[in-house]
């Protein structure tokens, strides 16, 4: 069998499915989000819901649907002969989920071999009690307990293979047999067991109520005691209340007194001390003075920094090369210019010599005399104009040279005029700066002058502002604590004059007052009286009830006739009792058999998640189970184990226990509940890898709250397994 999909209204489901794969199925989701939920659904839809629980936490109260909605669900699931879908759900308010129906999934056709009651033992073959204690894991109900219908599973493993009905039936008759004679309500035995049981409970009542009269009138005496001694004390603290009353008065008239005493102290100290108002006017005055005198620094510090301004203009203006000048004077000074280029004097009697001396020579000793003139007078001519052309090129020169001159000379005395009116603007702003302060600083002065004499007044040795401020919170100080003394003499005087009239004498000799309080006193006093009144009233009563029990003698004549009787019939008892006892023994004997076979497979299993570490499972009769480690003889019970070694031996006997007594046919899913939570992640991975081994062989549905496992299976496997995240 294999379930499909899952749809419930239950609990703190509303409308919600679960999809669901063969093989391995890893469905997580933290806690509180419904994982049991779902497994509790399951079992309900294949099983029913028990209705006749009225217990607090009965399944029917527990998986009320938050919502408010009727409890119903839906389970698909593939089965040999077919996909059945079965339905159940509310449909009136006393048999939740009582309404069944199962069909074939995809048509409304009706399953007839599926019924509500034998729903879930058809489709898995086993009853609820074995499905639970075998395929049903939960982190809480790892370890193996034992029903009537698992002992019965398991006895048909050894013997035929059908279920052994011969103990069953065999043990109920004789245990009726044994019920004729004692265990119910109409045996014999407990008829005579009753009968004699009244006789001897109303002997030992009779002793009993004579035990409890005698120690009554002790606890009545005892009481009575008690009260006298608490009245005693009561007296006590009358005494002690006068006692203290006249003392109280006492402490007035001395508080009054010292209260006195320190006004007069303060007025003395205080003889010149102006009033509160005219001291928070000093103060005012004094927090003005503060401003003057912050307006004062402010004034002086702009003063520096005109001064630190003025001092650096002038440096600037004195080392200018017109320093003392004003900036028309430096303006109207002349430019030196440089010297003019010289004309060629000579020039023109050169020219001519280097013209006509060689025109004359060459004249005097040769007939050309008139080419040779010509040529004489043309390089004079030329000589004239290169003279004439380099005059001009040197005039070129000084003209342009002049001309920087004057502008050198008008950017120097621009620079100058700068300077020159950026130190009269800083000895302007020193003058009005210089002015400001001795100003502020005057008044400043002043001020404090007046201030000071007017507190001089009342304390003559104050030096300094800062002083000042103190002595005016001094002043403040010292006008709080002549108020506060006024108002404590003021109250002094009134508790003196409220008490004085009424004090009681003071005792001559001191009162100790007892430890418990008046209070406590008059509530164990006015127990005691209701406590002695009770005791008082059960005496009489107890009497009265020994009288109506009747003589002591002939009760106990009556019993030993009731024991002669039960002698008899407790001979046969025993007799059916010891059939019994072989019948069991019996029994016990099946299951010896059947616990080295439940160990096997258990140790086959033990060994794969131990890796090899354990190789052997021993179980007893009552399937108590002990591991042995590989290469060791000695067993160790699961109690001697780790916490995780003893959860996977656990684990391994209900695998086993599944392979035994789940049908293979059937192929019943296995459910682990966070089964796992405590195992570390190699046990876990232990776990997971048998998982997928028995995930081939039926449906494995491992609801968890951590993503551990479903990572390892990723990574080991991701194709094998089938994941869902609620």
């Amino acid at each position: 069998m294999q379930i499909k999909q899952l749809a419930a209204t239950f609990g703190r489901l509303e409308n919600e499915t679960l999809d669901l794969e063969p093989g391995l199925n890893i469905i997580e989701a933290p806690n509180e989000a419904g994982k049991s939920t779902w497994t509790a659904f399951l079992r309900v839809m294949l099983y029913g819901l028990n209705t006749r629980d009225r217990s607090a936490t009965a399944d029917k109260r527990r998986y009320l649907p938050w919502s408010g909605s009727a409890m119903q669900g839906q389970i698909t699931l593939a089965t040999a002969q077919g996909d059945v879908t079965i339905t159940r759900r509310t449909a009136r308010s006393n048999s939740p989920m009582g309404a069944f129906s199962a069909v074939h999934t995809g048509s409304s056709e009706p399953v007839a071999w599926l019924t509500a009651a034998d729903c879930g033992e058809t489709l898995l073959g086993v009853p609820q009690d074995v499905f639970e204690r075998s395929a049903y894991i939960r982190q809480s109900g790892l370890a193996v307990d034992q029903s009537a219908a698992l002992e019965r599973r398991i006895a048909s493993l050894i013997t035929t293979g059908e279920e052994d009905i011969s103990f069953t039936d065999a043990a109920e008759r004789l245990k009726k047999q044994l019920n004729t004679r004692r265990h119910n309500k109409t045996g014999q035995l407990p008829q005579l067991e009753r009968e004699a049981q009244e006789l001897r409970s109303r002997l030992s009542e009779l002793e009993q109520l004579s035990r409890q009269v005698d120690q009554a009138q002790r606890e009545q005496e005892a009481v009575q005691a008690h009260i006298r001694e608490a009245e005693e004390q009561l007296s006590r603290h009358i005494a002690a209340d006068q006692a203290d009353a006249a003392m109280v008065v006492e402490n007035a008239r001395l508080d009054l007194a010292s209260a006195r005493d320190k006004l007069k102290t303060l007025e003395r100290s205080a003889r010149n001390l102006p009033s509160p108002a005219e001291l928070e006017s000093l103060r005012g005055r004094v927090d003005a003075l503060a401003a003057m005198d912050q307006a004062a620094a402010e004034a002086k510090a702009r003063l520096e920094v005109a001064a630190r301004d003025l001092r650096q203009a002038e440096k600037a203006a004195a080392s200018s090369p017109y320093a003392g000048m004003t900036p028309a004077e430096a303006a109207a000074l002349p430019v030196a210019a440089p010297p003019r280029p010289a004309p060629f004097k000579l020039l023109p009697l050169l020219a001519a010599l280097c013209g006509l001396l060689p025109a004359v020579l060459v004249g005097v000793f040769s007939r050309l005399w008139i080419p040779a003139i010509a040529g004489g007078l043309g390089l004079f001519v030329l000589i004239l104009a290169a003279a004439a052309f380099s005059l001009r090129r040197r005039q070129q020169r000084w003209d342009t040279q002049y001309a920087d001159l004057g502008q050198k000379r008008k950017a120097a005395v621009d620079t100058y005029t700068a300077i020159y009116e950026k130190a009269a603007e800083a000895q302007s702003t020193y003058q009005g700066a210089l002015a400001a302060y001795e100003a502020v600083a005057a008044g400043s002065k002043s001020n404090l002058d007046q201030i000071l004499n007017q507190i001089r007044a009342f304390r003559p040795l104050v030096p300094d502002l800062s002083a000042a401020r103190q002595a005016l919170d001094a002043g403040f100080d010292m006008c709080r604590q002549l108020d506060q003394a006024r108002q404590e003499e003021d109250a002094a005087r009134l508790r003196w004059e409220a008490r004085r009239d009424s004090a009681p004498p003071v005792p001559p000799v001191p009162v100790e007052r007892p430890k418990l309080s008046r209070e406590r006193l008059a509530r164990d006093i006015s127990d005691a009286e209701a406590q002695l009144a009770s005791v008082r009233q059960r005496i009489h009563t107890t009497q009265g009830r020994i009288q109506a029990l009747g003589d002591p003698g002939e009760l106990q004549a009556q019993l030993q006739r009731l024991e002669e009787r039960e002698t008899g019939l407790q001979q046969e008892y025993d007799a059916i009792a010891l059939a019994m006892e072989v019948l069991f023994v019996s029994n016990s004997s099946i299951q010896t058999r059947f616990s080295p076979t439940l160990g096997d497979r258990a140790a086959a299993i033990f060994t794969k998640l131990t890796k090899g570490k354990y190789n052997k499972v021993l179980l007893d009769k009552d399937i108590r189970p002990s591991a042995q480690e590989a290469g060791e003889f000695v067993s160790h019970e699961a109690a001697f184990l780790s916490q995780g070694a003893a959860d996977q031996l656990y684990l391994a006997v209900r695998l086993a226990i599944c392979d035994m007594v789940l049908p293979a046919d059937r192929a019943a899913p296995v459910l682990l509940d966070d089964a796992l939570v405590n195992f570390d992640d190699e046990r876990m991975a232990a776990a997971l890898d048998y998982l997928l081994e028995l995930s081939g062989r039926r449906q494995v549905l491992v609801f968890t709250c951590q993503r551990r496992e479903a990572d390892y299976l990723r990574f080991a496997c991701p194709e094998r397994f089938h994941y869902v995240k609620l």
